[in-house]
């Protein structure tokens, strides 16, 4: 039996999208621009996603830019708001960042930028009175993910997206993660930009969204005709548009009874782990989280050599970022927040979905704790803990 615990890295579609996709790819395919009737319709379908994606976070239609994914959305929000910033040359992020806000702003700063990486806590969260106490009238972008890719801790930005609009700076929140496991709003955020993910949510990989709450603040990357506003030009991937509005109404329909049932797995989950590994450690606080995101010290062991055991048994879970799968280097996010390069390198991250079931999650127990005693070399023949 194959066990996804992977959730973090991209969800399995959704039945509701898979049936979706397959009635539109049994018709007939045209482009949204084109202005015949085939064209029309697929501008119908192209404006509905639309729609329904604003409606997950509260948004306006008109204000979702749609975009291969949330790579390219946060790479849009960054250069975008830069450039359009004229005469301003800070930015305002963090060290626990995705690479794909991370690199960004390294390139930033090759072009001249003066980037303020801010260093979280021990439970990686990040002072966001000292992010205020950074703004100032030189600051054109404040960037930071609202639930943390590896361990799903969650920050305050609020507050920051206040601070930043009265200097007149543009505040980017990557929600990629956030998306579908809390209750999103970018009118309670108050931010200019935020950045979602299709593939996370259970739509289709290769697509994805930024919200723009001013678009005269954005200045395009691309250039060529006036699809998306002339913000992100090129003809739109309407069957990731489909998908990711389907799998965002079948979201706003059932978020609190899949963020409930998602809760009580991972809760489940770790309390098995817990009761049967001594030693096992939680990178982030036991609250603070996204409620799917265990990101656990597996002491005595490497985790890239339990990763591989547990593939093999059929648990599939993750080292962190699958942005940054294949590196052997430790966590960036876990050294930030403290933890010794052992301690980086010896944990895994678990990641849990709607779709699990309680057998699933309770055999997944089972065969981690399996896999760690026999990596471990753990004597178990006095144990009384669960199993």
């Amino acid at each position: 039996m194959e066990i996804y615990l992977d959730y973090n890295a991209g969800a399995p579609l959704r039945p509701e999208v898979r049936e979706a996709l397959m009635n539109f790819l049994s018709g007939e395919g045209a482009n949204p621009s084109s202005v015949h009737r085939s064209g029309q319709r697929a501008r119908r379908i192209l404006e509905q996603a639309r729609g329904q994606v604003g409606a997950l976070i509260e948004a306006a239609a008109k204000n979702v830019v749609f975009t291969s994914g949330g790579t390219e959305a946060n790479n849009l929000a960054i250069f975008g708001a830069l450039r359009a910033q004229a005469g301003r040359r800070k930015v305002i992020s963090s060290l626990i960042e995705h690479s794909s806000i991370i690199n960004p702003l390294k390139a930033a700063e090759r072009e001249g930028f003066n980037v303020k990486w801010l260093a979280p806590d021990h439970d990686g969260r990040i002072d966001i009175e000292q992010a205020i106490a950074a703004l100032d009238e030189n600051t054109a972008l404040v960037t930071m993910a609202l639930a943390n890719s590896e361990t799903g801790v969650i920050q305050d930005l609020a507050p920051l997206a206040a601070a930043a609009r009265e200097v007149g700076a543009l505040m980017h929140i990557d929600a990629a993660q956030a998306l579908g496991r809390m209750r999103l709003s970018v009118k309670r955020l108050e931010c200019d930009l935020m950045t979602l993910s299709g593939h996370k949510i259970g739509a289709l990989a290769g697509i994805g969204a930024l919200y723009v709450r001013d678009e005269r603040r954005l200045c395009p990357l691309m250039f060529g005709g006036p699809q998306e506003r002339g913000i992100r030009p090129g003809t739109q991937n309407l069957p990731g548009a489909l998908s990711m509005g389907v799998a965002a109404e079948v979201l706003a329909k059932n978020l609190t009874n899949e963020i409930n049932y998602v809760t009580f797995l991972a809760e489940r989950l770790r309390s098995r782990l817990w009761n049967s590994v001594p030693g096992i450690k939680l990178n982030g606080p036991l609250f603070g989280r996204i409620p799917n995101t265990l990101n656990c010290v597996f002491p005595g062991v490497r985790g890239e050599t339990m990763l591989l055991a547990l593939d093999l048994e059929g648990v599939r879970v993750s080292m962190g970022s699958a942005c940054a799968a294949g590196s052997i280097e430790p966590s960036h996010v876990l050294l930030a927040m403290g933890r010794s390069e052992s301690e980086a390198l010896s944990s895994l991250r678990l990641s849990l979905g709607p779709q699990l079931t309680v057998e699933q999650v309770d055999q997944a127990a089972r065969i981690i704790v399996h896999v760690w005693r026999r990596l471990a070399c753990v004597d178990t023949s006095h144990s009384g803990a669960w199993q």
